[in-house]
């Protein structure tokens, strides 16, 4: 590192650090990513970005990465102390019955952080971890002195006193510097998120008294994430005016952990505005291309709207593409914008072990015109309400809806488009079989992956095959899911006489969701679904690894916004996808843990 790249650096690793403190830590885990292609680098920014990765709930991924950037090497104590919160971690990703080897090794990284340094936080999490494994008599060792010495002062000295209280039995003791530690307002939503991760964790193992924990948990768990939606207008006149009272009073009412949405004219805007200025972190989603975006949703609501977008989408921590394809006239476009940030809010709730609630802006004289919409204000709340959320309604009125649309470009008459789940896969080491090998691969691999297939049914409504690959379309997101694991469990045994030991093998698994056009091919006639979105699928499978199904943002969305909790989608991270066709966020798909 130069010297001049110094102080970049300090930003780097302070900006990551915050992201980090937020609770944010798919956007952390991004910055420190992009400082280190930049050419900026340090050990505490190789901590830091594991750190990330861990927290996205990455477990595994984590401990490549810090094999690879051989943090044990460096002997800083939060880093060798960062391998015991990845096999903590990684304990935890397994079936109860499954965690203990994990477990050890979390305890005897922590507790040799703890010899090497002598530092409190190793040593805490090593008495916790051996009172986990059973050993109260080892855990209280360690957490005696700790509880002795009391607290001095900041969060983290505060909740590790209490965790030590917790571990003696010392609940009500426990409780009372908790209530002190809620008073002082200070700790950031990621750190409360941690602490309550802990004690839940703790608790449900019997490690520590079960009531006191949940007493505790309740008074420390951060703020709820907000998703907002609401109605766009022309700037200006009393209907703003009544429009930002009434998004200030609800921001007001309801502290916020983060706040999500888009960025159209009138509300949507006006509540970017309120949160910037509440220092709420905030994160834009923007259904299409933004170039279209502003010509359709920002300044369709006169030009003065368009400063204030420019200044809301710089000043946001994080700004996500559902679709980076241009305009084309379609509500399943802005169908998907809002579905990806109603998912996104429901992820970053569970990270942060909170829960998200919807805002929304109506206006009670054009609600009942709109009643029926698929798109829209009226449509995000009955998908939201319906999937079990809580929404915020936030009535105003006098809304001046004169709006002006600049003509966009229209699919020919009859072209039929909607929003499905795209899976792409194939069979890496298809191309080292040999001649006698192809109809055993044919009959037992590519027939087992037929057999899942068929087991859906109708929901399959589309599917091909080339040589190794598959190509599918499927109409619900979580059927998606669930067949690409299917597939990936139905070939964890490769069938005898491949002639593949020795070398790796196994399908790689992609898949998408976003809206497609449904057609027939002019050429050969037969069924035809296509457009950007299907390609951008296919690129993400050769970028998988062997044995992995990798899903895009909008697919990991949808899981969470239809609260399919069978699934747990870790975060891999901006991924370059193949054929030079960009980047693209993406999350290892698993099956969750019992």
């Amino acid at each position: 590192m130069s010297e001049g790249a110094a102080p970049d650096c300090a930003a780097s690793e302070a900006e990551v650090a915050h992201r980090l403190g937020q609770g944010d830590a798919l956007s952390a885990f991004d910055c420190a990513a992009a400082a280190r292609r930049a050419g900026i680098d340090s050990p505490r920014l190789r901590y830091l970005m594991v750190r990330a990765l861990a927290a996205s709930g990455d477990s595994l991924g984590a401990m490549h990465l810090y094999e690879a950037l051989d943090l044990a090497g460096s002997g800083d104590v939060d880093s060798l102390a960062l391998a015991g919160r990845i096999w903590k971690d990684r304990a935890f990703d397994q079936r109860a019955g499954e965690r203990r080897p994990w477990l050890e090794k979390a305890a005897a990284a922590y507790h040799h952080a703890w010899e090497v340094s002598g530092a409190t936080f190793p040593a805490i999490n090593a008495a916790s971890l051996f009172a986990l494994l059973g050993d109260r008599a080892r855990g209280a060792a360690l957490a005696e002195p700790i509880a002795a010495a009391g607290a001095a002062g900041d969060y983290w000295d505060a909740v590790t006193l209490i965790e030590a209280l917790l571990l003696l039995g010392r609940g009500d003791e426990a409780l009372r510097h908790a209530q002190a530690v809620d008073m002082m307002g200070s700790a950031r939503a990621g750190d409360r998120a941690s602490t309550c991760r802990q004690f839940a964790r703790l608790a449900q193992s019997g490690a520590i008294e079960a009531a006191s924990a949940a007493a505790i948990v309740d008074l420390l768990r951060p703020p709820p994430v907000g998703v907002y939606c609401g109605r766009m207008f022309r700037a200006g006149g009393e209907g703003e005016a009544g429009a930002q009272r009434a998004i200030a009073a609800a921001l007001d009412a309801q502290p916020l952990s983060a706040l999500i949405g888009p960025l159209a004219c009138g509300a949507d805007i006006i509540f970017a505005e309120e949160a910037i200025a509440r220092g709420i972190d905030l994160t834009i989603i923007l259904p299409f291309a933004e170039e279209d975006f502003i010509a359709q949703s920002v300044r369709s609501g006169a030009e003065a709207w368009v400063a204030r977008y420019v200044h809301c989408r710089d000043a946001a921590a994080m700004v996500h593409f559902a679709s980076n394809t241009r305009f084309v006239s379609d509500d399943c476009q802005f169908i998907l914008g809002s579905h990806t940030a109603m998912g996104l809010a429901r992820l970053r709730a569970r990270e942060l072990e909170s829960e998200a609630i919807q805002f929304a802006v109506v206006d009670p004289a054009v609600a009942a015109r709109s009643a029926d919409a698929i798109a829209g204000t009226n449509a995000d709340i009955a998908l939201w309400q319906a999937h079990g959320g809580r929404t915020v309604t936030i009535a105003v009125g006098g809304l001046d809806r004169s709006l002006e649309f600049p003509p966009a470009p229209k699919p020919p008459e009859g072209t039929r488009r909607g929003l499905y789940a795209i899976l792409f896969a194939d069979f890496a080491g298809f191309s080292k079989l040999g001649e006698a090998e192809l109809p055993i691969f044919a009959q037992e691999v590519m027939g087992g992956i037929g057999r899942v297939l068929d087991e859906y049914g109708e929901a399959v409504l589309f599917r091909n095959t080339w040589g190794d690959a598959v190509y599918a379309i499927i109409s619900d997101p979580a059927v998606a899911a669930r067949i690409a694991l299917d597939m990936q469990e139905r070939l964890d045994v490769l069938p005898a006489g491949l002639g593949l030991e020795g070398h790796q093998a196994g399908m790689r698994t992609g898949i998408h969701f976003g809206p497609i056009y449904r057609g027939q091919d002019p050429v050969v006639g037969n069924e035809l679904w296509y457009g950007t979105e299907v390609t951008r699928t296919a690129r993400i499978e050769p970028v998988t690894l062997v044995g992995q199904i990798y899903c895009t943002q909008p697919m990991a969305a949808m899981l969470a916004l239809g609260d399919a909790r069978e699934f747990d989608c870790d975060y891999v991270g901006k991924v370059r996808l193949a054929k030079d066709y960009g980047e693209l966020a993406l999350y290892r798909l698993s099956r969750r843990a019992a």
